[in-house]
């Protein structure tokens, strides 16, 4: 073999090296997820228009492992009339199946920490809510209420509508994922094409709507939440910033 065909053969074989992760994760629908990112939203007050605040929402994964955060607090006049911060956390592992989370914590300005830890090998999840403590069951591919914003572009999203346990700083609850189909979003970001999906669960205890930026590694653009009260957050993208590391609260 001359020394030219040994070179461009050696290069093609170290592309490939490369390029393998990435194919393998973008089969059955999946899409490449980008190594670490941050997304900053605005938050508005249900459809009033409202706005009340800002979120900062930071990830990082190897491949292997992952870790996120979410960071929402008031800002502007807001915040003049109640000063709210809460720090949510998600880290845990990354497989062939998307993300497994082995802890998640809830941090609120002026109350206790709250966490909920996974036990995949018992199949049990124990949440300490500060006064209080429970545990309940998990299965494979169960998620926290925040490492979910990722999980579900890491499978097929073809036939995606399933049920599946959410966990948050409070309770275990089984949830209904449904596929609302693909649609315009207007975003301070601009306008995007995004996957619908909303989160349901039987007990009331989340409510929970992703819109997945088609053309932005289905990340999550639009979050909107809604509480027992019905009262309702709505987190919408200004501000995406992918490859430089950020770091996580």
């Amino acid at each position: 073999m001359n020394p030219l065909r040994r070179r461009i053969l050696g290069a093609l074989t170290a592309l490939l090296a490369v390029a393998a992760p990435l194919l393998a994760q973008g089969a059955g629908g999946a899409v490449p997820w980008p190594a670490q990112g941050r997304i900053v939203y605005r938050v508005y007050h249900g459809d009033s228009g409202l706005r009340l605040g800002q979120t900062t929402h930071t990830w990082s994964h190897d491949a292997k492992h992952y870790r996120m955060s979410s960071v929402v607090e008031t800002t502007g006049l807001a915040a003049l009339f109640k000063n709210f911060r809460l720090v949510q956390k998600s880290v845990g592992t990354v497989t062939p199946e998307g993300l497994r989370p082995e802890r998640f914590s809830a941090d609120q300005q002026g109350k206790p920490p709250q966490s909920a830890r996974f036990d995949w090998a018992a199949g049990r999840v124990f949440i300490d809510r500060g006064d209080s403590k429970r545990e309940a069951d998990i299965h494979a591919g169960d998620q926290d209420v925040l490492s979910i914003w990722h999980q579900l572009a890491r499978q097929p999203l073809e036939g995606i509508d399933r049920t599946l346990t959410v966990v948050n700083n409070k309770a275990a609850s089984v949830s209904r994922i449904r596929d609302q189909g693909v649609e315009t979003v207007k975003l301070p970001l601009g306008e995007l094409r995004a996957r619908h999906l909303s989160v349901r669960s039987q007990d009331g205890g989340v409510s929970l709507d992703l819109w997945l930026a088609t053309g932005q590694h289905l990340l999550p653009v639009r979050i909107r939440i809604t509480d027992r009260k019905g009262e309702v957050l709505d987190q919408q993208a200004e501000r995406i910033e992918l490859g430089a590391e950020k770091p996580v609260p």
